[in-house]
Parts: C-alpha cells; sequence; structure tokens
C-alpha cells in the first residue's frame, strides 16, 4: 500500500503538469490519507485468524505477528498526525529565517519512505530484511535533518549525522556478517535453533560478539547512553530539534 502510494507520490512529483497544479500541503493531506488508510488495513490483518501463531512472508524474510500489526498502527497514526500538524509548525520555527519548508513537495514523499522503513523493520525476521529496513528508515531521516537548507547550522548538523549514521550502519553490517560467518544463517528462528542445539564454543563466541556489534549500532543510531554525545551536534539546531 505505501510502496505504491510512494512511487505514485513520485511520478506526480516528476511531471510539472501534475506538481504544478498540486500544493505541497495537499500532498500532505494525502499522505496523511494514505497512512490512516495503511492503519485501518493493519487493524483489520488482526482478525486473520492465524495471525496469533505468526505469518511468514516473502520466504521468511518476513514475520507479521499480533505484536507488528499493532506497532505498525502505532507508527501509522503517528506519521498521519505529523503530516496534518507539519504546516502548523510554521509558527513555531518564526523566530528563524527559514519560512519555506511547510511548503516543500518533497517533504511527505520522505516522510513516507522513511514511515515504510519502520514499517518493515518490526515485522523484520532476517538480517538480511533488518538491515535494509534500518537503512530505508535511516535515509529519510539523514535527509530531513538536513531540510533546513538555508541554515548553516542545520546543514553541518545534518552532514554530521549521515556521517555518524552510517558508522553505526557499518557497526550494524559487521555484527551481522560475524553471525552469518559462523553460522552460515541470515533467519532469526533458524539462528536460534541453532543457538538452542550447538555447544561449539567458536560459534557461540562468534555470535556473541556478532549480536554485541548489532547492540552497540542499535545503541550509537538511536544516541543512547553511552552513545549519546555525538547527537549533541545534530540536535543543536532548534529546526533539527523540531524534526527528530
Amino acid at each position: 500500500m505505501i510502496f505504491l502510494s510512494i512511487l505514485i507520490i513520485i511520478v506526480a512529483i516528476a511531471l510539472p503538469s501534475i506538481s504544478n497544479n498540486i500544493s505541497a500541503i495537499l500532498f500532505h493531506r494525502i499522505s496523511s490519507i494514505i497512512f490512516i488508510y495503511a492503519g485501518a488495513l493493519s487493524l483489520n490483518a488482526l482478525y486473520i485468524q492465524s495471525i496469533g501463531s505468526g505469518i511468514g512472508i516473502y520466504s521468511g524474510l518476513f514475520h507479521v505477528t499480533l505484536v507488528s500489526q499493532y506497532l505498525d498502527l502505532f507508527i501509522y497514526i503517528i506519521a498521519s498526525l505529523i503530516l496534518i500538524a507539519w504546516p502548523n509548525i510554521k509558527g513555531l520555527i518564526g523566530e528563524t529565517n527559514i519560512t519555506n519548508i511547510p511548503y516543500i513537495r518533497e517533504y511527505s514523499l520522505i516522510v513516507l519512505f522513511s514511515t515504510l522503513g519502520s514499517s518493515l523493520l518490526v515485522s523484520s525476521a532476517d538480517l538480511i530484511s533488518m538491515y535494509l529496513s534500518i537503512e530505508l528508515q535511516s535515509f529519510g531521516v539523514y535527509i530531513l535533518s538536513s531540510l533546513y537548507r538555508d541554515s548553516e547550522s542545520a546543514t553541518s548538523a545534518g552532514l554530521k549525522y549521515f556521517l555518524l549514521g552510517g558508522l553505526s550502519s557499518c557497526i550494524i553490517l559487521l555484527g551481522a556478517g560475524l553471525i552469518y560467518t559462523f553460522t552460515g544463517l541470515t533467519n532469526f528462528e533458524s539462528i536460534y535453533s541453532l543457538i538452542s542445539v550447538s555447544d561449539n564454543n567458536n560459534i557461540s563466541q562468534g555470535l556473541s560478539l556478532g549480536f554485541i556489534l548489532i547492540i552497540i549500532g542499535f545503541l550509537f543510531k538511536i544516541a543512547a547512553a553511552p552513545f549519546h554525545n555525538w547527537s549533541i551536534g545534530p540536535l543543536t539546531s532548534r529546526a533539527n530539534a523540531l524534526i527528530f
């Protein structure tokens, strides 16, 4: 649903005959309706009988459960509220010299990409799908953090966030690579089954190191202690604080 909506909005923005006749606020409203409809679909999926035990899709890359559907519903509601309220945030940044941000058409498209990544992440059941979902979500945030391009501090903070976010992604990828090296598996359920029956110390040590690196990468990416000092720069700008 969201993927098809992204393609349609990309085409609409790319074609001058369409984009010139549709205001940015209307794009925001359309995207909000898309999120509300996607949330309704997630709510409707809760009534599927077999979802209680989980449903594997796309060859096990994703696992749909009651928890993942509730999280999807929460994500879609928050995203729709953000887009509905975004034009009204202009008054909150009135003290700066930035006045054209609420009218950027691409803003709603970036939010769609980031929300799609978050939605896929909560259903990920494989190291590959997990990493790709994280990157899809992160790239949108990188762009949003430097969206205030008229502000030097915001642009500098966005560049720092991109570089440090790339570093955390490399750490996560290194941890996933170590897990695959020692097990030959990427599916979470298969890795858990191997851990349950294996007595090999080398595999256990390799898995422990891989999981530690992935956790460090996650903590670094969300700016959680003790890896939170780097986030002071990107959040220094008032505009970026509103985005985050």
